[in-house]
């Protein structure tokens, strides 16, 4: 009788455990999601630099649709300390350079036509060329949240999403990062950039008003090539 009982009893703990897990997992979500709707995870924490890596000799070429110079190549030519110069070459080859904060990338310098094989990191060699022009350009800001908006000199930014899904001719991307950049000086030019993780700029359409009609510019990723590793 006494093994009998123990059984029994145990038998009883059974199922009243399994009735406690049958009630959890039919409690609704939180926050008041409806049952079976995902809850976005949105990374407002996430480091930026991921977004624009620090990597010199890295050479990203990007198809283009829409007018001759969409197409065009950009690369990493040189980085130290936070702040990295990105040449993209196309019709007229333009040298930018850009501090990279956790929190924050800016563009301090911009200079066109330039075809030298040489840093522009240093601040005071910037000022004893003679040519270029400092920046106040923000192309991205923590937090990342769809919403979060910002100015800089010459645009109103948003974040539209942190976890789309992009295909470019280069592949697949999940988890991206879209700004919506509107021109303060024309406001009908409106950019939209696609960031991925640990990759950077994989997408770039911008649309544009002209005679009533309204044209769009696309450049997206083709592939990639990084330096030559040392022997």
């Amino acid at each position: 009788m006494k093994a009998k009982g123990w059984r029994l009893t145990f038998s009883l703990i059974i199922v009243v455990l399994a009735a406690a897990l049958v009630l959890r997992w039919m409690e609704p979500p939180e926050d008041g999601a409806e049952q079976g709707e995902a809850v976005q995870a949105v990374p407002a924490s996430a480091d930026l630099r991921a977004y624009f890596p620090s990597l010199p000799g890295m050479t990203y070429f990007f198809a283009g649709e829409g007018m001759e110079y969409a197409a065009f190549t950009r690369k990493v030519t040189f980085a130290d300390s936070g702040f990295i110069q990105i040449e993209d070459l196309s019709g007229t080859n333009l040298a930018q350079v850009f501090e990279c904060c956790r929190d924050e990338v800016r563009v301090i310098w911009s200079e066109e036509e330039f075809y030298e094989s040489q840093s522009l990191l240093d601040a005071a060699y910037r000022e004893e060329r003679g040519s270029g022009t400092a920046r106040n350009l923000i192309p991205l800001q923590a937090p990342l949240i769809p919403g979060h908006t910002w100015h800089d000199e010459g645009f109103r930014r948003e974040i539209l999403a942190v976890d789309e899904t992009v295909t470019v001719p280069m592949g697949t991307f999940f988890e991206v990062v879209t700004v919506k950049s509107r021109s303060q000086a024309v406001e009908d030019f409106v950019t939209y950039e696609y960031y991925a993780k640990n990759i950077g700029l994989i997408k770039r359409v911008s649309l544009y008003v002209q005679d009533g009609e309204t044209y769009a510019v696309a450049s997206n990723l083709r592939s990639m090539a990084g330096p030559l590793p040392k022997l």
